[in-house]
């Protein structure tokens, strides 16, 4: 029998706002969150990459001391950013944290570390 997607997670919402509200398991219990599509997208993106699902990746944003926004939402949307930055090698002012844990392809390829942002001169000396 084939799966059926709920509206909500295919099409934005009916009040006219981009923003799609998603649930999510958390070590803490369930709690909704309210994203862009584009970053629903990236944020999933990111957990295929890295071998996880979307509640493990908000867990793990939860739990990290050194995350100082003030709501997961918050969070989760600066890890997302932040993971994309890190990957592209942008030297980033205030991108200096990543998402713990994250940063190697299942493969075991490694990638940019996600807990530093590379700085220009840094960037320079990797293109040598």
């Amino acid at each position: 029998m084939p799966v059926t997607r709920h509206p909500q997670h295919n099409a934005y919402p009916s009040d006219g706002s981009s923003l799609v509200t998603r649930n999510l398991r958390l070590d803490r219990g369930r709690t909704s969150i309210r994203l862009e599509q584009l970053e629903w997208a990236a944020l999933d993106a990111i957990c295929e990459i890295e071998g996880i699902d979307r509640h493990v990746f908000a867990s793990m944003i939860d739990r990290d001391p050194a995350r100082r926004e003030k709501t997961l939402t918050s969070r989760i949307r600066s890890a997302i950013l932040t993971y994309f930055i890190t990957q592209s090698g942008l030297a980033v002012p205030g991108a200096s944290h990543g998402v713990a844990g994250l940063g190697t392809q299942p493969s075991g390829r490694a990638r940019a570390p996600l807990t530093t942002a590379r700085t220009a001169s840094e960037l320079e000396d990797s293109r040598s």
